[in-house]
């Protein structure tokens, strides 16, 4: 091979090189792009506990409308308790004291909605509930 061959072929291997290497570097640069760009996830902590012990806490929570929202919802209680918000079609069952439950949702209606405990857990059982607002 003449000096020229292999010039040609030295030009080839640097295409190649490169080609790879936009390849690798551009996709994990489109990776990281569509991370920061991307819209988290709102996280909302809630905790469960009998009306007589606490209630639900916060007893009010306010999310936005259209944006992905995650209830974490921790029993701190000695007894079992539920999560139901019949307006927005959501009902956990169970959670049994001492364990977390995570609800993701994505609300396409604004309002208030009432929430409610939907396991029965004490005499004043009827009285935990509390809101959701929907901006």
């Amino acid at each position: 091979m003449d000096v020229r061959g292999i010039g040609l072929v030295r030009k080839q291997e640097a295409v190649a090189v490169f080609l790879v290497l936009l390849a690798t570097v551009g996709t994990a640069l489109a990776i990281l792009g569509y991370e920061v760009l991307a819209e988290p996830t709102a996280t909302v902590e809630l905790v469960a506990r009998a009306p007589e012990r606490g209630n639900w806490s916060p007893r009010a929570i306010e999310i936005e409308k259209g944006k992905e929202t995650t209830l974490r919802i921790r029993n701190a209680d000695i007894v079992t308790h539920g999560f139901y918000l019949p307006d927005l079609g959501l009902n956990v069952g169970a959670i049994k004291a001492g364990d977390v439950y995570e609800l993701t949702f994505t609300p396409d209606t604004a309002g208030e909605f009432t929430f409610y405990c939907g396991v029965w857990c004490s005499d004043y059982h009827m009285q935990m509930r509390g809101t959701l607002i929907v901006r």
